[in-house]
């Protein structure tokens, strides 16, 4: 990224606001942290005062109690998690709507090379592939149960990972990789 990079995020109505880079950092140079195994990078803000006044960065920020922790024991096969993100670009134009789409955990940590740097790391596969514009965004459990025709949502919705990219074969078979949340740990300190 650049200074000329930007992120959109969704302003009042769902209208879609770009905030550019220079604008979430005071300094020329931005302060990215990045994990020295896994694929994750994090960019601490220190917005103008124009952008933290305006309140757009309010409830932006996911509290770090809803992003777990556990290198022990991976998320639960029977537990359905909720991907997040903007596949192709679509949700970012007229009006800010990220889709989504569920799915189930196909393994538990497995190690296996990154795709970027073909470096080992660990990860956690899903049963869906992921498609382009999926790419780092959050895979969340939000806690609901479909009992027949009722759905119910508890209280432990959580984050599990982020998206690092779709593994496939000749044989046309395709699983989604994850990098496990546990690492941001690392850059969040």
């Amino acid at each position: 990224m650049d200074f000329s990079s930007y992120i959109i995020m969704g302003g009042s109505n769902d209208v879609p606001r770009k905030v550019y880079l220079l604008d979430l950092i005071q300094e020329r140079k931005p302060i990215w942290q990045f994990h020295n195994r896994a694929d994750l990078a994090v960019l601490k803000p220190s917005p103008k005062r124009s952008i933290a006044n305006s309140g757009l960065l309010q409830g932006k920020f996911l509290p770090t109690n809803y992003i777990s922790k556990d290198s022990s024991k991976a998320v639960s096969r029977d537990i359905q998690l909720t991907i997040i993100g903007f596949p192709l670009g679509i949700g970012v134009e007229k009006r800010f709507s990220p889709l989504t789409y569920r799915t189930y955990p196909s393994s538990g940590f497995i190690t296996m090379q990154r795709a970027d740097l073909k470096t080992m790391c660990e990860f956690l596969l899903l049963e869906n592939p992921s498609v382009g514009g999926y790419s780092g965004g959050p895979v969340f459990d939000v806690s609901q149960t479909v009992i027949n025709s009722m759905t119910t949502t508890g209280s432990g919705t959580m984050c599990y990972g982020f998206i690092h990219g779709t593994l496939s074969d000749e044989t046309g078979g395709k699983l989604a990789a994850i990098t496990p949340s546990y690492f941001m740990f690392d850059l969040i300190k």
